[in-house]
């Protein structure tokens, strides 16, 4: 008898449970619906755009021998890569002297070619900055730096030309990528400025694998050589760069630019519930916000180098588009920011007011998530008017 009841207290826990959490499953999938909804026109623009000329701009593009770009996040989201290729240090650019493609939302599939150390410069730049009468500004931040999806005459630091600049920005990068390019490139290069520019998606502890490169002492003499009087990169870091490369490309030979999980696939996400726990953990982060340990990282070490190095850090923050990628958390993160920076008694510059003084379709991209060139050009000349101001 006492078997029997708890073979059916059993029972009955265990249909309870499978009651209980189908109808998390379904309430999953409805909310994930209602969420999708308030974002469905430009979830339409930018699924359309990949699949009607994303998907053939990028097949031309490789047929003349241009190839993706191989980003810093590359080394810790490709788990293989990681264990392949990386030691104790991790390259913090994309292949050097490299034609590739980036991206497209409206201006067509933007191509370039990589300057020595993986980045979108005039290759050139790199020797005339060591001599320059100029006064020399240094760019950290992500594909808002890099001026991702626009040409060339578009990018912010290309519009600033009474200086003489390096940009590192690419796309993907975080704050433990910015401390790692602080302690490898102000030493090097002494800039008169260093601007670093955050964004919502900087809110993370992702990346932690770039602390090792926080651990090498003058990592700069490790990772920049002199040859011949010219800046160039170490042959450890240009070997683990190929070596990457070859091994990624090699791995999506056979994806389908635009391709979408098939229907079971995408069905089976929902048992683990993302949306419900996706949203626990913004209600979560924005009830009790804390500024990320890896954000203040990067500012205090920023600080530590111009305070070394003779430079002026000026941090800014670009913030997210309403439209494309509307986020709860964008304004605790840039106030946390802000404040930390008082603390700190550092320069801060957001470019919030001066976009939301454009219209949406004014400041951003036609068919994405970035600036448009209008948007970039603003963000320059509030660059520029604000290194005037504290002169």
């Amino acid at each position: 008898m006492k078997q029997k009841i708890l073979s059916f207290n059993f029972l009955m826990f265990f249909f309870s449970f499978l009651i209980i959490y189908s109808i998390l499953i379904i309430g999953d999938y409805y909310l994930h619906l209602k969420q999708f909804s308030f974002r469905e026109d430009a979830s339409d623009i930018i699924n359309s755009r990949k699949w009607n000329e994303d998907r053939p701009l990028i097949a031309q593009a490789k047929k003349n021998g241009y190839v993706r770009i191989i980003y810093p996040y590359h080394y810790y989201l490709v788990k293989t890569v990681q264990d392949k290729f990386i030691k104790d240090i991790v390259p913090v650019g994309a292949q050097p002297y490299r034609k590739v493609y980036d991206c497209n939302e409206g201006y067509g599939l933007i191509k370039y070619k990589t300057d020595r150390f993986g980045f979108r410069n005039d290759d050139k730049n790199w020797d005339e900055i060591l001599v320059t009468n100029k006064k020399k500004i240094l760019f950290i931040g992500d594909s808002f730096v890099n001026g991702d999806c626009v040409n060339d005459e578009d990018v912010i630091s290309n519009n600033l030309d009474q200086f003489k600049n390096i940009n590192l920005g690419l796309s993907g990068n975080e704050p433990f990528v910015y401390s790692s390019h602080a302690k490898i490139f102000i030493p090097i290069l002494k800039p008169n400025y260093v601007i670093v520019v955050f964004y919502d998606n900087d809110n993370t502890t992702e990346g932690s694998i770039f602390k090792k490169n926080l651990d090498i002492k003058d990592i700069h003499l490790r990772y920049v050589k002199n040859k011949d009087g010219k800046l160039v990169l170490s042959e450890e870091i240009r070997e683990i760069k190929n070596q990457a490369e070859n091994y990624i490309l090699d791995l999506e030979k056979h994806h389908i630019t635009g391709s979408r999980p098939n229907i079971l696939r995408r069905g089976l996400r929902y048992f683990s519930l993302p949306t419900i726990r996706s949203n626990l953990r913004i209600f979560y982060q924005h009830s009790f916000f804390k500024l990320p340990d890896s954000t203040k990282l990067s500012i205090d070490i920023v600080n530590e180098q111009c305070r070394k190095y003779n430079c002026v850090p000026i941090f800014s923050y670009m913030p997210s588009s309403d439209f494309w990628t509307p986020s709860k958390l964008t304004k605790k993160y840039r106030d946390s920011i802000s404040i930390y920076l008082k603390k700190n008694n550092s320069y801060f510059l957001d470019f919030t007011k001066i976009l939301d003084d454009m219209s949406e379709r004014e400041a951003f991209a036609l068919k994405g998530t970035h600036l448009s060139p209008e948007g970039y050009k603003k963000v320059a000349n509030e660059i520029n008017k604000f290194i005037e101001n504290i002169n």
